[in-house]
């Protein structure tokens, strides 16, 4: 209704600003400034409202700019026939052209905006590549380096204790070697796992998709495809459902969750549904690096999640064929 008015509105002052002067101009030639009107109106509000402007400006030319004779067509000039007309279909042609260029103008603004998107995107995903490497580092660092160090020494120590011929000595030397050694196997695997957990590089999504889903609080429903794809496919989709998982454990409350994963139509579609409390959103906080890490493998996201309800995270990632 608002798009209506606005329409009768632009008609009525461009009727309003012509009428004093008919009599200067008692034909219709100043009725391109009801075409002014007509671009105006198609350019702010679309085609439909430029359309409909044009129909009120040819009855405003009709009405108020020629020769009243009782009815809007039989008793006119031929001449005012043609400037009507002609002027009625340059503003139908203008409104046409003045929409392409809206459309077009708001399709680039769009793709200008996607694509600043993208950018940001990319860049707090490499900003966060950056982190996680600092991060593998300095848990080598401070774990399994030095882990590894103790054990040298200590085997170092417990050598010198055999030279003396001392086996009692170096026992303890030995066994503390041993339980170092251990220990930072168990980092190193625990890292590799944070990087890519060899489940997945073995048995595939399905079989890494039963190792997250075991160590959660809560049962989670798998129904997850036995196809292989690409590596880069599986471990964004791996990496993805992971990320979702964590945060129904952390802020949820759900009492179940569930994970579908499926190829269809040359995309692989991942969902996690939970009946927790709901209020999720895209962007957010617990949802931001997986928006990233989708849009950096030109994946989708979708996320809904009324309050109360649940939150359902559907996904599309685009795959070439399965490999076997």
């Amino acid at each position: 209704m608002a798009l209506v008015l606005l329409a009768v509105a632009v008609v009525a002052a461009v009727t309003l600003v012509l009428y004093p002067i008919s009599e200067i101009d008692p034909g219709v030639s100043s009725g391109v400034l009801y075409v002014l009107g007509v671009l105006v109106v198609t350019t702010t509000r679309g085609l439909r409202m430029g359309l409909f402007s044009a129909a009120l400006s040819l009855f405003a030319l009709d009405y108020f700019h020629t020769d009243p004779t009782g009815d809007l067509i039989s008793g006119k000039s031929a001449g005012d026939l043609v400037a009507i007309f002609t002027v009625t279909l340059t503003a139908v042609v203008g409104a046409v052209i003045a929409d392409t260029a809206r459309r077009r103008a708001v399709e680039s603004e769009e793709r200008r905006v996607r694509l600043d998107e993208v950018r940001e995107s990319r860049a707090r995903v490499l900003a966060a590549a950056d982190r996680e490497r600092q991060r593998v580092v300095r848990d080598i660092h401070d774990g399994a380096q030095q882990r590894l160090v103790h054990t040298v020494v200590n085997l170092k120590l417990a050598v010198r204790q055999l030279d003396r011929d001392d086996p009692e000595a170096a026992r303890p030397l030995v066994a503390e070697a041993l339980q170092n050694a251990q220990a930072g196997t168990d980092e190193l695997r625990e890292l590799a796992h944070g990087i890519m957990p060899s489940v997945l590089t073995r048995g595939g999504l399905r079989a890494a998709v039963q190792t997250l889903t075991s160590r959660m609080p809560m049962p989670v429903v798998e129904d997850v495809t036995d196809e292989r794809f690409p590596a880069e496919v599986e471990s964004t989709a791996y990496f993805a459902v992971a990320e979702a998982l964590t945060n129904v454990a952390k802020h949820a409350q759900a009492e179940e969750a569930y994970v579908t994963i499926a190829p269809a139509d040359g995309v692989l579609r991942v969902e996690i549904r939970d009946d927790g409390v709901g209020g999720a959103f895209a962007g957010g906080s617990g949802l931001l690096g997986l928006e990233d890490r989708l849009a950096a493998a030109h994946g989708t996201l979708k996320v809904v999640s009324p309050p109360g309800d649940g939150t359902t995270i559907s996904i599309e990632l685009p795959v070439d064929a399965p490999t076997s």
